[in-house]
């Protein structure tokens, strides 16, 4: 049996500031600034370098759950089913557009998903190079989108009748549906171009085999809801309601359970982790802080 590696973590940063959970981040690795999204309707910009410092820039008057940046511009999507955009020259507020019916779950760089079962798509190639979105929709479930990743071909999107969805990435054509989920399903993230891992609800993290589009493993992650994952290239993070973060192998042989007690980990639900490179990654919670984590492999 090969060795565990001996894995050192260091918690670098807290970013505190917010005054409602935090449920969603973007990372802009070139100017290494953060992005983060609230319930209480901020959006406030970080300099990972200057954690005390943070610069509210968008006041929405209502819950955030999901943003990202495309181009010079960030898309916030909201409780109500509007998305925000966001101007990063000037700071403003540029457009509001009523999109979806309920909450938006994940904004991508060609679609948008949430409570409402529906994906938007552009219409045209213009509008998918400028990251517009307009009203060429599609049902997809008849309840909420909750999250998306995307291979060379493919789009997956996790739905909260617990079933993945594999889209062609071109026509949006449903090509295959992934069920072993007992509940809705959070997070999904690619291990490579075959290997989908997903969790939800159920707690669980399974390993699907997309050539053949079947379960081919699966391990009892966390003690309640896992909510995110996300994979670096050789290690993989999960977050869950029981305010552990996790690091596991890419055969999912369980590495680190990084908590509270051991190395002053967040108080409550981790909604979002995510690598910024294959040794630093963030984290946001409920508790209303971001952090940054240090992650060394000693031998």
């Amino acid at each position: 049996m090969a060795r565990r590696p001996d894995i050192q973590i260091t918690k670098v940063a807290q970013f505190a500031g917010h005054k409602d959970s935090i449920y969603d981040f973007v990372l802009d690795k070139e100017t290494e600034t953060i992005y983060s999204a609230c319930a209480g309707g901020f959006v406030v910009k970080w300099d990972i370098h200057n954690p005390e410092e943070g610069t509210m820039i968008l006041q929405g008057g209502e819950a955030f759950y999901s943003i990202t940046k495309m181009g010079n511009s960030l898309k916030v999507g909201s409780r109500s089913g509007k998305v925000y955009t966001v101007n990063l020259s000037s700071n403003m507020l540029e457009d509001t557009s009523q999109l979806h019916e309920g909450g938006i779950f994940f904004i991508g760089p060609k679609y948008s998903g949430g409570e409402d079962g529906v994906l938007l798509r552009p219409k045209t190639i213009a509008d998918a190079i400028g990251g517009n979105f307009n009203k060429n929709s599609m049902l997809l479930a008849l309840s909420s989108l909750r999250c998306t990743a995307a291979s060379e071909t493919s789009l997956f999107v996790g739905a909260s009748d617990n079933i993945i969805y594999q889209l062609d990435k071109s026509t949006y054509e449903v090509q295959n549906t992934l069920m072993g989920h007992t509940n809705s399903v959070f997070a999904l993230a690619l291990i490579d171009q075959n290997t989908l891992v997903s969790t939800g609800r159920d707690a669980i993290i399974r390993v699907w085999d997309i050539t053949i589009g079947k379960e081919v493993h699966s391990v009892a992650a966390h003690d309640y809801q896992a909510k995110s994952l996300s994979y670096n290239g050789t290690t993989l993070l999960s977050s869950s309601m029981d305010k552990t973060i996790k690091l596991w192998s890419d055969k999912l042989d369980l590495l680190k359970v990084i908590d509270i007690e051991r190395y002053g980990g967040h108080t409550n639900c981790i909604n979002k982790v995510e690598w910024i490179d294959e040794n630093m990654f963030v984290s946001c919670s409920d508790d209303r802080s971001l952090l940054l984590w240090k992650v060394e492999i000693i031998s």
